[in-house]
């Protein structure tokens, strides 16, 4: 019990750290709405999103390698993953100017991937907590860069202040500089598991942002403004369960992914129902507060979805640990599908209110899937990798 009270502790930390950045991050939602417009907001919901896609294309199979990986290899590894994020970086540079959505994409996705690397090391220690600390810090310093920009420039526009709101992860960029110092980069991935896990993070990404994307297409700049204030709020509660799960890592290594060593079904269903009471609070709070009854009402739709998507997080992390990619691609890409092919259908007529009830329905078949994948066996047979060193690699 003091073992199970203490992952409890480090995911509430962890959990703490990351409202207060996005509670920042809603100020900073707030001040950019009240300076350009809701429909510039929206063009900057879908630039980050789709800079989420491209991260998850680009940067997954780091991610999720640095979580089983030995520590030799997870440190040749790191420093290629700095040098993609470099390249990637500087082709965003080159196309910020002309296509802000598609330059600004490609520089968060690179600034989250330098990101990633300077956390990987700590994630790997099992302490989410952390890692959400700097999360928070640098959430802070972008918003505080942005405001900057905001109240600092005449007649702003959104590439002008999306430029502010980078500005530190070039600070980052030049810190993870020191990672490629000393370790020869490399990639030892095979190009099945290599293509695999990209396979696997551009569903999820797809899975994720497509309700975002497909409002701001379908439904225009404003709707999706509206919409992505409730996802955004959605996803930030959801974490609690990916923090949660993040502080078995070290744990589920050792015991080469077996069922033992991560969560109980017990734990993890209660958390997810604590989130779920949590985002109908907040719904129930804006439609309380009024003038935005919009996102209050699907905030409401999206409770179950947090719910859902915060039980998910145990499921998947558990199935990364065991090295079982292939039954988690099966079931991102099925579901990735099956989503994108609804929203099509539902958002045109039901705008906002249709696609959060086709991403609930879709997250609730998926925690389904995940289930009886992880504690049935479904879909191949458990491989468990060989231990690896938990050295407090810097």
């Amino acid at each position: 019990m003091t073992s199970s009270r203490s992952h409890v502790v480090r995911a509430g930390v962890a959990s703490l750290w990351n409202y207060a950045g996005r509670g920042v991050g809603l100020l900073w939602t707030l001040a950019f709405v009240h300076a350009l417009g809701v429909a510039s907001y929206g063009q900057y919901a879908v630039a980050v999103a789709c800079a989420a896609l491209v991260n998850a294309a680009l940067d997954n199979v780091f991610h999720v390698r640095a979580l089983r990986a030995s520590d030799d290899v997870f440190l040749r590894e790191r420093s290629a993953r700095v040098l993609l994020a470099i390249v990637v970086a500087a082709i965003g540079i080159a196309c910020y100017r002309e296509w802000f959505v598609v330059g600004f994409a490609l520089l968060l996705a690179a600034g989250e991937m330098l990101f990633d690397a300077a956390k990987s090391s700590t994630l790997r220690r099992g302490r989410p907590d952390s890692t959400m600390r700097y999360d928070a810090a640098r959430q802070v310093a972008s918003i505080g860069c942005g405001l900057t920009g905001l109240l600092a420039v005449d007649s702003p526009t959104v590439a002008q202040i999306g430029l502010y709101y980078l500005l530190p992860y070039f600070v980052i960029g030049g810190y993870c500089l020191k990672y490629l110092a000393g370790h020869r980069p490399a990639f030892e991935a095979t190009p099945r598991s290599a293509i695999t896990l990209t396979l696997e993070s551009l569903a999820a990404a797809v899975y994720i942002q497509s309700d975002v994307i497909v409002v701001g297409w379908m439904a225009g700049d404003t709707v999706a403004g509206y919409y992505s204030l409730a996802s955004v709020a959605a996803l930030a509660l959801s974490t609690i369960g990916q923090n949660y799960a993040n502080t078995f890592i070290d744990r589920m290594r050792e015991a080469g992914g077996r069922l033992s060593a991560a969560p109980t079904v017990g734990e993890t269903l209660s958390i997810g129902l604590a989130t779920g009471a949590a985002m109908t609070v907040v719904a129930v709070g804006i439609l309380a507060w009024g003038g935005a009854d919009y996102t209050g009402h699907v905030a409401l739709v999206l409770a179950v979805f947090v719910a859902a998507r915060t039980v998910d997080h145990s499921f998947i992390l558990l199935l990364i640990v065991q090295n079982r990619d292939r039954v988690r691609v099966r079931i991102g890409v099925m579901s990735s599908v099956a989503k994108v092919a609804a929203l099509v259908s539902v958002t045109g007529p039901f705008g906002g209110y249709g696609a959060a009830t086709v991403t609930t329905l879709c997250e609730v078949a998926a925690a389904i899937a995940l289930y009886r994948a992880v504690h049935h066996h479904i879909g191949e047979t458990l491989e468990t990798p060989p231990p690896g060193r938990s050295g407090a690699v810097r």
